[in-house]
């Protein structure tokens, strides 16, 4: 076989010393890149998740309002004009457009056109529109642009019926710059948002608005929106290719798109090619300069081969030696250098181990309770780093208890133990609880290490920390949920006062009129609550707000200390003190001009455990005497505390007046001064 010079053969040495490091950085490296690219994409579809909920909640309010007109009693009366009128109260200041037509096109009433003037016709409602308002009753239009003008607009529509039976459709109609003023906040900077409804034209756009707005997106891109959710990749107008995440909503059919240049979703991993060749590519030129100036001096010592033999075999240090005999003097000095270099790759890998973002653990042990461990497993686990140790001195393991799909890991279940039966595990993700009670989340790879043989004598695990991650999913989903929560409180708070309101009725108009004024109540409530962000609700201005509505304050005497409260007890509240005050109109202390009512509430309890206790107190009324009978102000002040797990409310009806008293738990949260 060929003879190569000792050089030569040092300088392969180093080579394939330097290159499996140079490997394993890569290997790294382009996994943090493309864990980016996931996270990039995930961040799409959320953007998208989230600019659909901010402008949905626009279309319901929308909704709510065509629900509203479509229950007056002039449209049901078919007295037109009266209907006109308010429709136009309504609509006064806004850039709403409501709009009454028939199927076939004839308009009955459109607040745009002035009182008195000729209402154009329009298009008649086509048969699949007609399908869609029979079986759904409400539909959000397509963007749409009125004739001999170029506003774009989208409209919320709901069917409703004349006094003979007629099938009229009645409508509230707004600019699309409204909903791109609405999306805005939820735009992450540097992304752009894009709103297409059902036929794939642009609705909204975060971006070049008034350009994009009613112009149909690029085939190749909508045509990829063909699901629920997802992502993609296409180009844009500007023939750029953009990261998509879209989100299409059941309830209006549009889709929400949020988009981010590829290049940028690449470009760490570009980074990260570009750092590894450098540092490679340095670092092997380094190695091989060095290499060149050891091998000159190999030449210069070969004696006692056999005694630095043995001590190269046996870690001992190898001391360079002088001789006549120029080959034996080489081939010591190349023991020399040899075990330099050995030490030299050694504290390399040392440094890249105690460098690079991740946990590392190495072990021989047959059982994996002795590890080797890195300057970051060691954080992440909580244990004190010690500088001065020596690296590769193995530990015992701590003792966590690890957990995967609920369920809990047993030691010989886990990555490192598994790899050291020669199973290979890749990008598993555990839950681990520390002795310190610390909660961490890891995403684990494992290999076993084998012989040249095959057979297995150690193993290695690398975890990367994801913990923040983690909570960020779960505070997503738990933000998701409190707001499919609240959305389904409310409904089911506004279907009872609806059902209990119409069936306490003497007839249809006091069923309105009441029905009104507790909806009105509660939407305050809902503005009160969103002013604060839904954190909750000043005790004080909740009474002061709910009260003056319908009578003046000089009337009433509130005191008691500063409490906030949560957004469900703040709602409960409202609705409470609504129908107090309408009774008190009706029948108690505000009934005359000489009555008053006390509202006076203290805070019982320690710290977690507090306890708030109001009273209503009235006097000054009419002589009272027990209902006969519960009413609807009853019934709703009983339910609307049975949830709050405090003993609910007490009603008195003493010769005075009523009294009224009311017992709530606060959470932590809710106490005086709390704003989170």
């Amino acid at each position: 076989m060929p003879r190569r010079s000792a050089r030569a053969h040092l300088l392969g040495l180093i080579a394939v010393a330097v290159l499996p490091v140079w490997l394993f950085a890569a290997y790294l490296l382009v996994e943090y890149a493309l864990h980016e690219q996931s996270r990039f994409e995930q961040d799409a579809l959320q953007t998208a998740r989230q600019v659909s909920l901010v402008v949905e909640a626009e279309l319901l309010n929308l909704q709510t309002t065509v629900d509203g007109l479509s229950k007056s009693g002039s449209l049901a009366k078919g007295d037109l004009k009266v209907f006109e009128d308010e429709a136009r109260r309504l609509a006064q200041g806004t850039d709403k457009i409501i709009a009454l037509r028939d199927l076939d096109g004839c308009q009955l009433a459109n607040t745009q056109i002035a009182q008195g003037e000729p209402l154009p016709p329009v298009d008649p409602v086509t048969t699949d529109e007609r399908e869609k308002l029979k079986s759904a009753g409400v539909s959000v239009s397509n963007v749409f642009v009125a004739k001999d003008s170029t506003d774009y607009r989208v409209a919320v529509e709901r069917r409703v019926s004349g006094p003979n039976g007629e099938e009229w459709l009645l409508s509230v109609s707004v600019p699309t710059a409204l909903i791109r003023d609405v999306m805005l906040p939820a735009v992450p900077q540097g992304w752009t948002v894009g709103i297409g409804d059902r036929h794939g034209s642009y609705v909204a756009r975060s971006k070049q608005h008034e350009e994009m707005t009613g112009k149909p997106g690029l085939p190749e891109y909508v045509e990829k929106i063909v699901r629920p959710h997802g992502s993609f990749t296409a180009r844009n107008f500007e023939g750029t290719t953009l990261l998509a995440g879209y989100y299409r909503s059941p309830y209006s059919g549009w889709f929400y798109t949020a988009n981010v240049p590829l290049s940028e979703v690449q470009a760490p991993l570009w980074r990260s090619l570009a750092a590894i060749g450098g540092i490679g590519a340095a670092a092997l030129l380094i190695s091989l300069a060095l290499a060149y100036i050891v091998g000159k001096k190999l030449t210069q010592a070969t004696i006692d081969l056999a005694g630095r033999a043995e001590s190269l075999g046996n870690g001992r240090e190898v001391r360079p030696m002088s001789t006549s005999v120029a080959e034996f003097a080489t081939i010591a000095q190349a023991m020399v250098n040899a075990e330099h270099a050995i030490t030299e790759r050694t504290r390399e890998l040392q440094t890249v181990l105690e460098t690079v973002p991740a946990a590392v653990w190495f072990t021989y042990d047959p059982q994996a309770r002795q590890v080797i461990r890195n300057r970051f497993a060691a954080e992440l686990m909580g244990l004190p780093t010690v500088t001065s140790k020596s690296f590769g001195a193995p530990d015992l393991v701590i003792d966590t208890v690890a957990v995967k799909d609920g369920q809990r890991v047993a030691r010989e279940d886990r990555p490192l133990s598994r790899a050291m039966r020669g199973e290979t595990i890749d990008n598993q993700e555990f839950a681990y609880i520390l002795p310190s009670g610390a909660h961490r989340y890891l995403l684990s790879s494992a290999r076993p290490i084998r012989e040249p043989s095959g057979s297995i004598i150690g193993a290695v695990q690398i975890s990367l920390d994801i913990s923040e991650r983690k909570r960020g999913e779960e505070q997503r989903q738990l933000l998701l949920n409190e707001l499919n929560h609240r959305v389904k409180n409310t409904l089911a708070v506004v279907q009872s006062i609806a059902t209990q309101t119409i069936r306490n009725a003497a007839d249809l108009p006091e069923a309105g009129r009441n029905l009104s004024s507790r909806l009105v109540s509660l939407a305050k409530a809902h503005d009160a609550l969103t002013r604060q962000n839904w954190s909750g609700a000043d005790l004080g201005d909740l009474i002061a707000n709910s009260i003056t509505a319908h009578a003046p304050l000089d009337r009433f005497r509130i005191s008691g200390e500063d409490v906030w409260l949560s957004p469900t007890v703040a709602l409960s509240f409202a609705l409470a003190l609504h129908e107090l005050t309408t009774n008190a109109i009706k029948y108690g202390a505000l009934s005359n001009g000489a009555g008053t009512i006390s509202i006076a509430w203290t805070i019982n309890g320690e710290e977690g455990g507090r306890k708030l206790k109001l009273e209503w107190r009235e006097s000054g009324g009419p002589l009272v005497t027990p209902a006969t009978r519960k009413g609807f102000g009853t019934q709703l002040l009983t339910r609307v505390f049975d949830n709050e797990q405090s003993g609910g409310v007490v009603l008195r009806y003493e010769p005075s007046g009523l009294l009224c008293v009311f017992h709530v738990s606060l959470s932590r949260q809710t106490i005086a001064g709390a704003t989170t």
